[in-house]
């Protein structure tokens, strides 16, 4: 188990985000041992939910996980997504209320479904997950996903995003491919751009924090609509950010960085490595740097083995499967006690400053 030293005191916020080079996952501390976790990765090392391991590690007991939230449901978001269901059976799950109409649930059931092939796995971890809590809900733009007094302060949690706009957008989307009855699943298609996404305000007393999530830039639906929504507006502006879609150019606006976060933020952000696309390029890392006054990487890494190309397939032709351990792995914590000025950086394994 990794080794992250001792938990949080009772009063100080924690936002902690964990990524491989493929991967998300983020758990926010909101008081008097009380947690909320956004969305699932899984190191290739252990298979263990990040955020499970980190809760064990630093001694938090099952029933301090009130709320665990899946974004959206793309694979490198909600991986190991049940496994938090099975470890804290009485946490809240909120899932994008994208999916709260008929033909988008029979999207993820039947992308999700026993027919459904590994292509397909984010739908089936989110429909598993779904089908292991009674305490299931939908969030929208408005929705309050938690609130509550904690150490004398309050704590509110929202959802600035999805609003109803994305929402319809997206059911056109699912019902042209619900699966018909017994026929092949080939893959469930993404949304292009991610404007699904559930995007969270946090708020302790006067601090803030906006959870940036996948959510893409799109006119009506996605940053554009909210920066420009007089109730999203009225939020208190966030001294730390998780930026959104890995520092993308796609999941950015102007209007964040004026309207939403404070003047040079403390910025966190995964990187997302697949195939030919890697994330953030070098304009993106150069762009996030320029906004923010300290910006910070999970990750260096991609899932790619740090091994010669020959040397890997000869291992492949003795070993039925192959793990690598060294997946470039890691995470970054910000601490900040109550009332105080800024934000305390701590990083762990690959996680570096950008």
């Amino acid at each position: 188990m990794r080794d992250y030293g001792a938990a949080p005191e009772a009063h100080e916020i924690e936002v902690t985000v964990f990524g491989p080079g493929y991967g998300e996952a983020i758990a926010v501390h909101l008081g008097s041992g009380q947690w909320m976790l956004v969305d699932s990765c899984e190191p290739l090392d252990t298979k263990i939910p990040a955020s499970l391991e980190y809760l064990c590690a630093i001694g938090a007991p099952a029933d301090a996980v009130r709320v665990i939230v899946a974004s959206h449901w793309h694979d490198d978001h909600v991986r190991g997504l049940s496994k938090l269901l099975d470890a804290y059976p009485q946490a809240d799950l909120f899932i994008s209320s994208v999916f709260s109409d008929r033909e988008a649930l029979a999207f993820v059931e039947g992308n999700g479904g026993p027919i459904a092939p590994s292509l397909t796995r984010g739908t089936k971890e989110l429909a598993a997950a779904i089908g292991k809590t009674r305490n299931f809900y939908f969030a929208d733009q408005r929705t309050i996903v938690f609130e509550e007094t904690l150490c004398g302060r309050s704590v509110r949690v929202l959802a600035l995003a999805p609003n109803a706009a994305a929402q319809a957008v997206a059911l056109t989307h699912f019902a042209t491919y619900v699966p018909i009855a017994n026929a092949p699943v080939m893959h469930a298609p993404e949304l292009k751009p991610n404007i699904e996404a559930i995007v969270l305000h946090v708020e302790f007393g006067e601090e803030a924090v906006l959870l940036g999530s996948d959510l893409e830039d799109y006119p009506q639906c996605g940053w554009a609509a909210l920066v420009s929504n007089a109730w999203c507006l009225q939020r208190r502006r966030a001294s730390a950010y998780k930026v959104a879609h890995h520092g993308s150019k796609t999941g950015n606006h102007v209007g964040i960085w004026s309207h939403l976060v404070q003047q040079q933020p403390v910025a966190v952000l995964t990187p997302f490595v697949k195939g030919s696309v890697s994330l953030p390029t070098a304009d993106d890392r150069t762009r996030v740097r320029s906004d923010a006054e300290a910006v910070y990487i999970t990750s260096t890494s991609s899932r790619r083995a740090r091994i010669a190309t020959d040397q890997l397939r000869r291992m492949r032709a003795i070993a039925d499967k192959i793990t690598p351990v060294n997946s470039g792995f890691g995470a970054v914590r910000l601490r900040k006690q109550h009332g105080s000025a800024g934000w305390r950086v701590e990083l762990f394994e690959d996680a570096r400053m950008l």
